[in-house]
């Protein structure tokens, strides 16, 4: 049966997914800058626009992309690629220039503000480009070069990398993939933990009920993460588990075998180093800097 929405814009909404797979073609520039405009439109606080986008096409940078920031291939063959970027240091240009007190980098509840700004741009580019017959994908392995894009891109300090977006003409649009719904997401006035039998339930629904076979590689890459997490007694307790349930459940394939456990809280330390480099100090928990700055006339 097919589904029936109110309007043209929840179709879009409920039927997007992630698409991986685009044709040999460009997307010719006036459909661009339109859909680039679209998300220009969205939602920032105080209407300040604190990000920037860089715009990348050349096939030898989507290449750098791939190979130096060990990227999905998808990035190579897409027409397009949107890395967005909260940007306080065209704001601060225009700060200082019109002798402005500005410490945006130096603020933590800044950089809170931009990066949710940057998001809500990069989901409002993601829809226009739906509505024109594009078809997009995040890539969020931005979060593990981020020096080497400072490099490829030169980005100057007060800006910073977020997230990238591959679109182009999809060789076929993908089925969107099942979510939870209103029942496990919402809440109703104040927070409130679904009985754990009716959550494991709705999850696998949402996956189909679907389960990974039980090989012995698998077993053993999710006893080396549950070892590294939890010590000897506690893999072996997980290994056992999954041994008698004689499969592998989807939450253990997220957290044992795809976004291991013993490997998602590395890089904490390197994070904080990055954001340093790209001149954003509040990580260093000072309140007031002590660098001071000269005044100019608008």
């Amino acid at each position: 049966m097919t589904t029936k929405y109110s309007n043209e814009t929840m179709r879009l909404l409920y039927e997007r997914a992630s698409c991986r797979s685009f044709k040999d073609k460009e997307i010719p520039k006036n459909v661009l800058d339109e859909v680039l405009m679209a998300g220009i439109h969205g939602a920032t606080g105080g209407n300040l626009q604190p990000y920037s986008i860089i715009k990348i096409t050349e096939k030898s940078t989507k290449d750098r992309l791939v190979d130096e920031c060990d990227m999905q291939p998808i990035v190579s063959n897409a027409p397009v690629n949107l890395l967005f970027c909260v940007d306080w240091h065209r704001i601060g240009q225009w700060a200082r220039a019109c002798n402005a007190p500005f410490v945006a980098t130096n603020s933590y509840r800044h950089f809170w503000i931009a990066l949710q700004d940057t998001i809500i741009t990069a989901q409002n580019i993601c829809t226009a480009a739906d509505s024109v017959g594009l078809g997009s994908v995040y890539i969020g392995t931005v979060e593990s070069c981020f020096m080497e894009l400072k490099s490829i891109f030169d980005i100057p300090e007060g800006v910073f990398p977020v997230v990238l977006l591959s679109l182009g003409y999809p060789t076929k649009y993908p089925k969107p993939a099942n979510k939870l719904g209103i029942e496990a997401i919402v809440h109703e006035e104040k927070y409130k933990d679904l009985d754990i039998e009716r959550l494991k339930q709705l999850q696998d629904e949402k996956y189909d009920y679907r389960t990974l076979p039980m090989t012995e590689g698998k077993l053993a890459e999710i006893y080396e993460v549950a070892n590294d997490v939890g010590g000897k007694e506690y893999a072996e307790n997980m290994v056992n588990g999954i041994k008698e349930a004689g499969h592998i459940n989807m939450a253990q394939r997220y957290f044992g075998l795809h976004y291991r456990a013993n490997w998602s809280c590395t890089g904490n330390k390197s994070f904080i180093e990055s954001l340093l480099s790209y001149g954003f100090t509040w990580i260093n928990g000072i309140d007031f800097p002590s660098n001071k700055v000269e005044s100019k006339d608008c």
